[in-house]
């Protein structure tokens, strides 16, 4: 796996990037999906929010959040150029730069089996923390009791997975995860292949797109992801939050279906998409510069999208 360690860094460095500029709509993603009956929309989700758990709940579960950005995005680009290579073997192909974008997304698919192993158990910490507050009214009406509490810490959530549910809460919802991100990671990589062939001038190369322009096809790609992905998301979100013992994929979904409708599975999708532009932008942005610095520049320039 020659010129790994360049593909981890840079993968983490732009993993964190994502987080830090998307944590926030990405609490109030997780509110509409798990609990869209409190919300009549995005705005009043957001408004709820601060007035009653202050600015710091927009940032619950960002220690997680960048954990399983930063794990999942190095494992994701590692096994990319990884897969990458494998498909240029199946198809006969000797240069990167020739890949079509059909191939490059597919390596991005194969890729995701990989990372997604990786994400689930810090994504279903960060996912119980973004929604603690809701968990606790719950808990209060179930039991009738005003002294019954959640856990509000990165620790203690991990702790109780574990007491409760054993090692394999921690994985709970990784069916929901890879029916997201092997196919989600198709579109990923097919729209930012796409995104920088449009963005790329006329009479030059797309391997000289301007930072602007790359973080675009990022935006671009996000956009693809989660316009394809988020009722996979919704699903998985409920799973992991709620930690159903039924709650199977399809048992998930199909509840969801009979009891709310169709147009759940989109609750949350506009923060999303708002968010997923400028998060993907600067994942896309820092995960090349990085590897610019870590790689040397024969192999960097053969593998790379963006040439400095």
């Amino acid at each position: 796996m020659e010129g790994s360690g360049g593909d981890l860094l840079a993968g983490g460095f732009g993993g964190l990037a994502c987080v830090l500029s998307g944590q926030p709509l990405d609490t109030i993603k997780v509110k509409l999906q798990t609990h869209p009956h409190l919300y009549r929309s995005a705005y009043h989700a957001v408004a709820h929010t601060f007035r009653e758990e202050g600015l710091r709940a927009f940032y619950a579960g960002a220690t997680p959040a960048v954990i399983s950005n930063v794990a999942e995005n190095a494992v994701l680009f590692v096994f990319y150029v990884q897969c990458q290579r494998l498909v240029q073997w199946a198809a006969g192909s000797q240069d990167a730069s020739e890949m079509t974008v059909l191939q490059r997304a597919s390596a991005g698919s194969l890729a995701a089996v990989f990372s997604s192993v990786v994400i689930n158990p810090p994504d279903r910490i960060k996912c119980k923390l973004q929604v603690r507050r809701q968990v606790l009214a719950e808990k209060v009406a179930r039991l009738h009791h005003p002294a019954a509490s959640v856990a509000n810490s990165s620790w203690s959530v991990a702790r109780e997975i574990a007491r409760t549910e054993g090692l394999a809460g921690f994985f709970r919802g990784l069916t929901s995860t890879w029916a997201r991100e092997v196919p989600g990671y198709f579109f990923f990589f097919a729209g930012y292949d796409a995104g920088r062939k449009l963005l790329t001038p006329p009479g030059k190369s797309y391997e000289h797109l301007s930072v602007w322009r790359l973080a675009l096809a990022g935006g671009l790609a996000g956009c693809c992801y989660w316009g394809a992905m988020f009722p996979t998301d919704v699903v998985k979100s409920r799973i992991q939050v709620r930690g159903e013992l039924s709650g199977s994929f399809w048992i998930t979904l199909a509840g969801i279906l009979r009891s709310e409708g169709i147009f759940a599975l989109y609750n949350g999708l506009l923060p999303t998409l708002i968010r997923s532009f400028p998060a993907n932008g600067a994942l896309f942005v820092t995960y090349e510069y990085t590897r610019q610095l870590f790689m040397p520049q024969t192999q960097n320039t053969a593998n790379s999208y963006v040439i400095i």
